[in-house]
């Protein structure tokens, strides 16, 4: 864990070329003021930890993936749908994921 208290959002944005090529047209990270960070594959990515508290201003979760929560996606005026993902620090409990989940009022 890099800083903070090492939650993560992640999005992905779906256009109606990436659905049709079955892929994200984009994705990556969002820092606390929800400014979109590209990931790089085998690269840290610094700047992106936040607090829950944090995490939670940017997504509003409705599904929980068993190991982050996830929101419904939004569609914007020209159709893009961007989806948004809180990921807990990696040295969650068990236990406190399920709290977590209560929290967010998210079901598996």
């Amino acid at each position: 864990m890099t800083g903070r208290n090492g939650w993560r959002v992640t999005f992905d944005v779906v256009t109606e070329e990436s659905a049709e090529a079955g892929d994200v047209a984009e994705s990556g990270f969002l820092d606390s003021r929800g400014w979109r960070v590209p990931a790089i594959i085998g690269a840290e990515t610094p700047g992106v930890d936040m607090t829950l508290s944090e995490a939670m201003a940017l997504v509003s979760p409705i599904e929980d993936c068993g190991a982050w929560w996830r929101d419904g996606g939004a569609t914007d005026r020209i159709g893009d749908v961007e989806s948004r993902s809180i990921h807990p620090p990696q040295s969650i409990t068990c236990a406190s994921y399920a709290r977590v989940s209560r929290l967010l009022g998210v079901k598996r």
